[in-house]
């Protein structure tokens, strides 16, 4: 299984961040996600799946605050990059 590459910075401040606040922003990402059309999918594929794999990880965090994942198990999916 390949990690997910992620950036540091935007870890930290989604680790920080106020739980209603990274509970909007995956709303925000699953909702542009599913208004995407099927052409603009086929067409733009790797902008599709960079945006997948930020919501993936964005569920990561939220889990692993939660207590519902340990850092390990993140740590197994999510590889963090300095941009």
């Amino acid at each position: 299984m390949t990690r997910i590459a992620f950036s540091r910075q935007t870890f930290e401040k989604f680790q920080t961040c106020p739980l209603d606040e990274l509970e909007g922003e995956i709303s925000r990402a699953s909702i542009r996600l599913k208004l995407q059309d099927q052409t603009s999918i086929e067409n733009n594929r790797s902008q599709y799946q960079q945006e997948l794999d930020r919501l993936s990880v964005i569920k990561y965090i939220s889990q692993m605050r939660r207590g519902k994942l340990n850092r390990e198990d993140f740590s197994a999916k999510v590889e963090l990059v300095t941009p």
